[in-house]
């Protein structure tokens, strides 16, 4: 009786195993291989203020701002060139990246608010790489904007 007992703990054990490994590649696949992750449309599970920033990042001032911003998560070696290739690749589509990369969010949300204080783009460059020193050999191979020191 008690091996019967064990066994049927033993089967729910891998049948409760078994769901939670399913659910995961569920969630995977709906965030990384679904068809909105190549669109030139921010996806709808993309939400609140992660939103807003890849909204921001898509309009020329903020495109424009980002692309002088170097990304110090290590995306370098993802082909990225500056903060806004976490975001928008250069043919226009999404990029996942961003979502799931507090680094890359923090560069944008800093960028963007130093903007909306009408900081200039030298300031906000030095602000961002000065903050980020200690991740410096990580950082986008990303060329000072012109004028900036």
């Amino acid at each position: 009786m008690k091996k019967i007992k064990k066994n049927k703990k033993i089967e729910k054990g891998k049948i409760f195993g078994l769901m939670a490994v399913l659910l995961l590649f569920g969630v995977i696949a709906y965030f990384f291989i679904s068809p909105g992750a190549s669109s030139t449309e921010v996806p709808s599970y993309v939400k609140g203020e992660m939103r807003l920033m890849y909204e921001w990042a898509k309009t020329p001032e903020g495109g424009k701002i980002l692309e002088q911003i170097p990304c110090y998560c290590g995306c370098k070696y993802e082909g990225h060139l500056h903060a806004r290739h976490c975001f928008w690749k250069d043919n226009g589509n999404f990029d996942k990246h961003g979502i799931t990369c507090s680094v890359c969010f923090d560069i944008a949300k800093k960028s963007k608010g130093m903007s909306e204080q009408g900081k200039g783009i030298c300031e906000i460059r030095k602000t961002i790489d000065d903050f980020y020193a200690p991740n410096k050999e990580l950082g986008t191979e990303t060329p000072l904007p012109e004028g900036c020191k």
